[in-house]
């Protein structure tokens, strides 16, 4: 399987970014404050976020003054999107990139493929903006935790 950790950061570091955007104004924002808000270390995030700004996920602003921002509207960013420039699931399998060795058709080359097709179905079945709204919601539950109040349930 080929999801990695920097999927996982990339991810963490767009929903930060897009949080900050939306809460507090901010047009662009440095890799540094990304890099220090979600605990990622700051070369591997500047690497991530020059495949994301290749890819038109994100755009950039050089200079002192500089930073990143979404290229996109959250509700229009699908995770698959994101997953696929970085990570490929998958991709190591010949077989899902057509360039399988075997003289024969592989016997399990269609769980390989399944596999790959239910992974990026369902994460092209959800946005951006639904890690923004599921934040949200942790945001608030520790919030009345923290205040002394008890939730029972949690409806995700």
């Amino acid at each position: 399987m080929s999801l990695t950790v920097k999927s996982s950061y990339a991810l963490r570091a767009l929903f930060e970014l897009a949080v900050l955007a939306e809460d507090e104004g901010k047009e662009k924002v440095p890799i540094s404050e990304l890099s220090e808000r979600q605990n990622i270390p700051k070369d591997f995030l500047e690497k991530i976020f020059i495949e994301l700004r290749d890819a038109g996920i994100v755009k950039s602003v050089r200079g002192k003054f500089g930073g990143y921002a979404l290229a996109k509207n959250p509700k229009d960013l699908r995770l698959s999107e994101i997953i696929q420039v970085l990570d490929k699931p998958l991709q190591s399998f010949d077989c899902i990139v057509g360039e399988c060795s075997l003289e024969i058709e592989c016997a399990v080359e269609f769980v390989w493929k399944r596999v790959n097709n239910s992974i990026m179905l369902e994460l092209s079945k959800m946005t951006l903006q639904d890690i923004i709204d599921y934040g949200r919601k942790i945001a608030k539950i520790k919030i009345a935790e923290n205040e002394g109040g008890r939730l029972k349930k949690l409806n995700v």
